[in-house]
């Protein structure tokens, strides 16, 4: 004879099981930020945000910390209204207007005069050493300007070569080159 209590019981303790079973599968999402919702920088350079302008991959291409570098980049206007995106490093001003609803790409040629900018190595943030970051005041529209430490990269990646300001140092790409036959003798 099956005794309906018990059935009942491992009803109930089949349900809690599953219950604890379930929970334990899907906790992690409850507790924790899900990896697609947080916002990075997928390249190499930074992004300075604001209701009126976007700034993308914002980053300078140098020689060396005593050389002249260019920022280059993306700067979007998302709104109705014409913004400007202003730069200030090592004593110059960049300020650049960016009509409604379109995007600038700073690697153009024509910005390439205005985005140069001297170089300088005054120690921890304050260099444009190649590897290093420094820290540039960036003020996207009406916003507060806003210090950002950006990126310093050479030309060591052809991506960047052609827009490193008198041209790219060739002897910084030897060490990516293949050996030759001679040289891969022991």
């Amino acid at each position: 004879m099956k005794n309906p209590a018990k059935n009942r019981i491992r009803l109930a303790a089949s349900a809690a099981a599953l219950a604890v079973l379930a929970l334990g599968a899907t906790g992690c999402g409850a507790i924790n930020d899900q990896a697609t919702t947080i916002h990075y920088d997928a390249s190499d350079g930074v992004s300075v945000w604001s209701d009126a302008l976007q700034g993308r991959n914002l980053l300078l291409v140098t020689n060396g910390a005593d050389q002249q570098a260019r920022f280059i980049g993306q700067v979007s206007n998302p709104t109705t209204k014409k913004a400007t995106f202003t730069i200030a490093f090592n004593g110059k001003n960049i300020s650049l207007p960016v009509e409604p609803q379109s995007s600038v790409n700073l690697q153009d040629a024509k910005y390439a005069e205005q985005f140069t900018v001297p170089g300088m190595d005054e120690g921890k943030n304050k260099t444009t050493n190649p590897g290093l970051a420094v820290t540039t005041s960036m003020t996207p529209g009406d916003d507060t300007a806003q210090d950002i430490d950006v990126p310093v990269v050479n030309g060591t990646l052809k991506d960047y070569a052609a827009f490193v300001p008198g041209g790219s140092d060739k002897d910084a790409r030897k060490h990516l080159e293949p050996a030759t036959a001679e040289g891969a003798e022991h």
